[in-house]
């Protein structure tokens, strides 16, 4: 583990910061989706795929951007991605199409991708164990804070500006986050440790990873309980505003509870750490958010016109999500010893990969809260099986 400087402990701090940026770019728009199908004369269905194709974005280049950072370092490819995420935010502003926006969203995307693996990785070369969980807490609770707080301001801008404004707003903030980035951010690769890029070599790294069962039963069980976040956020501005009739402005204060809790279930993490180890905890998490997708199902089946059928198991499952997603993400990226780009590469992109999945089967459906309700609770009642399957590899040393 290297030595930390002073100046790496703020490191964390201004990461975050560029996260909430980058994950706000998914959110603050979402209470505009009504308003950008009427400008942009878009249908519900097509409004939706600017959530997919940003996830798309993001997933199409998690291979690369990998090794790349192996290679080259983490800062290059952070700052090339930022510089990426900052020309497409400017590009959704300005769009004058549906399609064009859909590109703008796509690119987007793609520089999101580059905070992810290049700034994750730096977290888990610079911090041991203990200290790598903590952050990552932080880290993804930040990344929660962003849907829970985004569609309020964003429904505030709307009340006195249009939609185009917040793509604005978006650009400064996360300018100001580069910024402080630039000045803060150590380097946690020497020139010794940086990989090569030969094909052969990766080839070699990423069949390595896809065969290692625990960890790729645990990527996918972590991807898949992000689709179920994803899938609320695909959906719900539609489910909300359109068939149960709430303006922008209660759609946003709504997302508050439900991403509010999983900063509790997250917060919860570190004093639980001292006293429980990770599979418990992320045992813990796992049921509490099934039990939450079975009643998701049930009230949007027999209450589909009350509010409190979404809204309540939803603020369940994010707190089970709050309680498994550092855990597991840990517990992934310690169960190879490949290079650390590559296989946040490959985390990231089953993580993506779900989430895109689940949104695009969304856009492609009628937004009936029945359905809505049952893909939601599959992808949490898969990821509680996958877990369940990677605790017994790990006893038995097979499937």
């Amino acid at each position: 583990m290297k030595t930390i400087s002073k100046t790496s402990f703020l490191f964390p701090l201004c990461l975050i910061i560029y996260e909430f940026c980058t994950n706000m770019s998914n959110d603050m728009y979402l209470p505009a989706l009504p308003a950008i199908s009427h400008d942009l004369s878009a249908s519900i269905n097509l409004v939706q795929l600017t959530i997919t194709t940003w996830l798309a974005g993001n997933t199409s280049v998690q291979l690369f951007v990998g090794p790349l950072s192996d290679r080259y370092g983490r800062r290059p490819i952070l700052f090339g991605g930022g510089c990426l995420f900052l020309l497409s935010t400017i590009g959704c502003a300005l769009s004058p199409s549906i399609g064009f926006l859909i590109i703008s969203r796509f690119i987007q995307g793609v520089g999101v991708c580059t905070m992810m693996v290049a700034g994750y990785a730096s977290i888990h070369d610079l911090y041991d164990d203990k200290h790598a969980i903590h952050i990552l807490v932080w880290m993804g609770s930040a990344a929660i804070i962003a849907p829970a707080i985004g569609p309020v301001f964003g429904g505030l801008i709307l009340i006195i500006a249009n939609w185009q404004a917040i793509f604005y707003i978006l650009f400064l903030l996360a300018f100001l986050a580069l910024t402080l980035l630039w000045f803060i951010m150590p380097e946690s690769i020497s020139s010794s440790d940086k990989k090569t890029l030969h094909i052969k070599t990766l080839i070699h790294t990423y069949q390595s990873i896809f065969s290692n069962t625990s960890f790729m039963t645990s990527a996918i069980s972590f991807g898949l309980l992000y689709g179920g976040i994803i899938g609320w956020i695909t959906a719900s501005p539609f489910l909300l505003i359109e068939s149960l009739n709430l303006t922008s402005m209660q759609f946003a204060w709504l997302q508050l509870p439900v991403f509010g809790a999983y900063i509790l279930g997250a917060q919860m993490v570190k004093p639980v750490l001292k006293k429980i180890e990770k599979d418990k905890i992320i045992i813990f998490g796992l049921t509490l958010a099934s039990i939450s997708g079975i009643l998701l199902i049930v009230m949007s089946t027999y209450f589909p016109d009350n509010l409190l059928s979404f809204i309540l198991p939803m603020v369940g499952y994010s707190i089970g999500f709050g309680f498994a997603a550092a855990p597991l993400n840990r517990v992934t990226l310690t169960a190879t010893q490949e290079a650390r780009g590559a296989a946040i590469a490959i985390f990231y992109l089953t993580m993506t990969g779900s989430g895109m999945l689940i949104s695009l089967i969304l856009s492609i459906l009628n937004e009936n809260p029945i359905s809505i309700s049952i893909i939601i609770a599959s992808s949490i009642f898969l990821s509680f099986i996958l877990n369940l399957i990677r605790l017994r590899h790990q006893k038995t040393g097979s499937i």
